[in-house]
């Protein structure tokens, strides 16, 4: 008996497009290698420079709401932008906005937490409270504008339903920008997991994940960009509710590739 043995030849697969708002994460979104993230449905922009990064964010006016975790980004953002400044707002009690600005690039970057229900062991400034849909309607739309929302981990606590329409109003809002602003820039950043060794009935990422998946289903069809922050933390494996810096730059380098 012969056999005959002949050597199967396979092209690689195609080059992964660079990511783009617009863009439907599949399931899973991405895995870690070298200790990177890798999303499986695009491919990031190189942001090894710093210099690119200016470039990306020269003339934008960036406004993130939600919680303490795209908090993160805005402390990540002004320790790796020299230029960026901060602004003291004379605020009391636990933060609850913050601003820096780059005169010289045009930068304006500013945080502000969403308002209730928002679960803290300090005092702060109710005087500063609004909800996400509102600090929405208020901007002018545009070019320039970029804004991050990231809801979560303070609903966990709720019934589920409170959950949802705050949702589903943070999307009409989002349709009116579209509608007077079609250029606007949106990133719906996912929220993560968390450590289980506090409160689990309360604090679960049982309860996390539900509110993961209503957030995917409910900003599905909307030109928006989505950074999947619950598929990155668990291939991660960080079991924090405020992930390390690697996994936050990771998130930073996604949202970048998506507005430039």
């Amino acid at each position: 008996m012969f056999i005959s043995a002949s050597t199967l030849t396979e092209s690689p697969p195609p080059p992964l497009e660079q990511c783009k708002i617009g863009m439907v994460p599949p399931f899973p979104s991405g895995f870690v290698l070298q200790n990177k993230w890798r999303p499986a449905f695009c491919r990031l922009a190189n942001f090894t420079l710093h210099e690119q990064m200016y470039t990306c964010l020269y003339d934008k006016m960036i406004y993130l709401m939600g919680d303490s975790t795209v908090r993160q980004w805005y402390l990540y953002l002004i320790k790796s932008f020299k230029g960026l400044k901060q602004f003291d707002l004379h605020r009391t009690g636990l933060e609850s906005m913050a601003l820096s600005v780059d005169l010289q690039r045009n930068i304006r970057l500013q945080w502000k937490k969403h308002s209730h229900p928002f679960v803290a062991s300090r005092f702060y400034l109710v005087k500063d409270d609004i909800y996400v849909s509102e600090q929405i309607d208020q901007l002018d739309g545009g070019p320039h504008y970029i804004i991050v929302i990231c809801l979560g981990q303070h609903f966990r606590f709720f019934p589920i339903h409170l959950f949802i329409k705050r949702v589903i109003n943070v999307r009409k809002a989002l349709e009116r920008l579209f509608l007077r602003s079609p250029d606007a820039k949106v990133i719906i950043k996912a929220e993560n997991t968390r450590e289980i060794s506090i409160d689990a009935e309360r604090f679960s990422d049982f309860n996390g994940y539900i509110q993961y998946l209503i957030v995917k289903d409910i900003f599905r069809d909307l030109h928006v960009g989505v950074i999947d922050a619950w598929d990155m933390t668990t291939a991660y494996n960080t079991n924090n509710v405020h992930p390390p810096e690697n996994v936050v730059q990771d998130q930073i380098y996604m949202f970048l590739t998506y507005i430039c």
